[in-house]
């Protein structure tokens, strides 16, 4: 059921759409894998090709993608919040990250208890 991990994808957009502010709140760490632990190219699991996400949410989450690998490429491990918020990165991914969440939330969520065509919530 491809269902609840699109929702806990959403859940992992809402930080880095909060920008700084989403670092503060969880983490630098969780910032990065919190997102990685569903939206991953390296992953065993093939994400894009979910039934879940629509084609244009897939295409959403690849460019969050794109700059999520670009700030860890740009920034070492082991950053505090206020080195990762001083990078830039989380100012720089919070406009997409955003705009993919608020695409994601029009459509809705699933319903985890039940298996859906559509999102009802």
């Amino acid at each position: 059921m491809e269902q609840r991990p699109r929702d806990r994808v959403m859940e992992a957009l809402e930080p880095l759409a909060d920008g700084d502010a989403g670092v503060y709140s969880c983490g630098a760490m969780e910032y990065f894998e919190q997102f990685f632990d569903f939206v991953n190219d390296d992953s065993p699991w093939k994400w894009r090709t979910w039934s879940s996400f629509t084609p244009r949410e897939v295409e959403a989450l690849a460019e969050v993608l794109e700059l999520m690998n670009a700030a860890c490429a740009a920034t070492r491990q082991h950053l505090s919040e206020e080195e990762l918020a001083a990078s830039g990165w989380p100012a720089r991914v919070e406009p997409v990250a955003a705009a993919t969440l608020s695409m994601m939330r029009d459509r809705g969520r699933f319903n985890e208890d039940t298996e859906e065509a559509a999102p009802s919530l």
